[in-house]
């Protein structure tokens, strides 16, 4: 694809939806603002997010018509006013997030807490798209060994992954318990933890995921399907139960994530796929002095540090499969199929 009559593909969402909600379209490449840019994507990457926006969400209104996608990586096409020159044609991969910049908690490096905090895709127009304008301090930049499609599939699920085992205060020779270790973030939260130097399990709910599992550096991997798999947890822990728990499932998964949980343990959620209604037994909760820690994203700085592992090729995002832009609505399909081990990329 090319700019040459400075015409752009996108998909937006008029309504919610199944994949067929996926409207491809062209437009005008965009112009920046000031302290805008506009990047040349080369690829961007799915993420359970870019399900809710095209599904919806009860009671959460999204800004529609939109453009999906929250992750990206691309050429910095264009710069509007205010914007360093020497970012014209740098190779970037995007931060999700943007916030004010200059609050207290944007300030203290707690971006998502800010009141003017939004995501590519879910509050503005995102990625699914040739170009997009983003905030100049958005762009970071790509490592040099590191293809499109990684530094696509690196920022959200790395962030997230990293910013849940900040708050849980994951320390080295801890038990990590990740659920749903295929996921983006189960997987990038694996090799987060072995960079820490603990003992990592697993849920996978196939052989292939649980080899994939054991593949990426995990100690064990169970199967969650196994009636009363928290008892396989508290076996291969001499009964003591997980340090840290990382969700990011939801009902399907919550009661028996707690009743793995050790005394003193904390669980870190980020997501609900599965529903977001869960029980708590709150007697179980302070007799055993245990914490739940609710998470999203995380700070643009946290990610620009997360960069320096990527670029040393100690975290890399695993990617589950590649599609053309024009076969985007497949690669929802996919996505929602639960089949996938990893993230799921889209190229133009």
């Amino acid at each position: 694809m090319n700019n040459t009559s400075q015409m752009m593909q996108r998909v937006r969402i008029e309504h919610h939806g199944g994949p067929e909600v996926l409207i491809q379209d062209q437009v005008p490449v965009p112009e920046p603002g000031e302290g805008e840019v506009v990047i040349r994507l080369k690829a961007m990457a799915l993420n359970h997010l870019d399900l809710w926006v095209r599904r919806g969400v009860e009671g959460h209104r999204f800004p529609l018509p939109l453009i999906p996608g929250c992750d990206g990586s691309g050429i910095v096409h264009k710069i509007g006013s205010g914007v360093d020159s020497d970012l014209l044609g740098q190779n970037i991969l995007l931060s999700p997030g943007f916030s004010c910049g200059h609050c207290d908690q944007c300030t203290n490096d707690e971006d998502p807490l800010c009141s003017e905090y939004g995501i590519l895709g879910e509050t503005c127009d995102g990625t699914c798209a040739e170009f997009v304008t983003v905030r100049a301090k958005q762009c970071l930049p790509k490592p040099e060994n590191s293809t499109w499609e990684e530094a696509a599939a690196f920022p959200l699920s790395t962030l997230t992954s990293a910013s849940m085992l900040e708050k849980a205060r994951l320390k080295n020779h801890e038990t990590l318990l990740v659920i749903a270790g295929t996921s983006g973030v189960g997987s990038m939260a694996i090799q987060l933890g072995k960079a820490r130097g603990c003992r990592v399990i697993a849920t996978g709910s196939t052989k292939e995921k649980r080899n994939k599992i054991l593949q990426w550096g995990a100690d064990e991997a169970i199967d969650p399907h196994e009636g009363d798999w928290w008892k396989r947890v508290k076996a291969l822990t001499g009964g003591q139960g997980a340090d840290v728990v990382f969700e990011n499932v939801g009902e399907a998964t919550w009661s028996q994530s707690l009743l793995a949980l050790a005394r003193g343990g904390r669980l870190t959620t980020c997501g609900a796929t599965t529903g977001s209604l869960v029980p708590i037994e709150l007697k179980r909760l302070f007799f055993k002095n245990q914490q739940i820690i609710g998470s999203t994203m995380g700070s643009t700085s946290l990610l620009r540090e997360l960069i320096v592992p990527f670029a040393a090729r100690e975290l890399v995002p695993v990617i589950d499969s590649v599609y053309p832009f024009k076969d985007l609505a497949a690669a929802h399909q996919r996505m929602e199929s639960r089949q996938s081990i990893g993230k799921i990329v889209i190229t133009f």
